[in-house]
């Protein structure tokens, strides 16, 4: 797939259709890159870094990177990309949305793996998934992917797609509270939705993005 072409009103939902499926089947890292695939990153991410796939920055010359412990788990660094930054632009924007459907699919990947860990723990002889509360925050987590992935092809406006991305990092905490106490290990897989935020500090205008 060719997520980065310019796309065209016909071609937004299945681009974001693939990169919410490669997030949520293959992982972070690997829906960064679909949602990259063909761009030139120096003249489009917004600020002092761009999150990138590892796999990605090894086929580039001469790229200073930072590392961080959490995203090194998950295959993503954040490359030093020269100054002055250029200005927001539209390829910016369809980054942005085609970031948000990575990690909504990421949000599914790691949904999927709560309802395992529920599944797997009892509560009063019966499985912790068939509790009515937990029923429903799996429910109600599900309801709300649904209706943003329904509204990431009108996010075009900085404003709204840090508002949205903003909505992603709390969806991600509330499946990060599935988990207990297992959702703040380094090594467990939850940890994707916390690189997932900071992989989109760096290519959203929020506020102190990309610095």
């Amino acid at each position: 797939m060719n997520a980065a072409n310019t796309l065209d009103a016909g071609a937004v939902p299945a681009a974001l259709r693939d990169c919410e499926r490669i997030g949520r089947t293959e992982g972070l890292a690997a829906g960064l890159a679909a949602a990259l695939d063909g761009r030139d990153v120096a003249a489009t991410a917004p600020g002092r870094y761009a999150a990138l796939s590892a796999e990605s920055v090894r086929e580039m010359e001469s790229v200073v990177v930072l590392k961080h412990g959490l995203a090194d788990r998950e295959d993503v660094v954040f490359a030093e990309l020269p100054s002055p930054r250029p200005p927001a632009g539209p390829a910016l924007a369809e980054i942005g949305a085609l970031l948000a459907a990575v990690r909504l699919g990421v949000v599914r990947r790691t949904l999927d793996l709560a309802v395992e860990h529920l599944s797997a723990r009892d509560c009063g002889g019966e499985p912790l998934i068939r509790k009515q509360l937990v029923t429903g925050a799996v429910a109600d987590l599900i309801a709300e992917v649904e209706l943003l992935r329904e509204q990431i092809p009108g996010y075009r406006d900085p404003a709204a797609l840090a508002d949205l991305h903003t909505r992603i990092d709390e969806l991600g905490w509330q499946v990060t509270k599935l988990f207990g106490a297992a959702g703040y290990i380094a090594d467990h897989p939850v940890r994707a939705l916390y690189v997932s935020a900071l992989c989109a500090n760096t290519w959203i205008g929020r506020e102190g993005a990309g610095e």
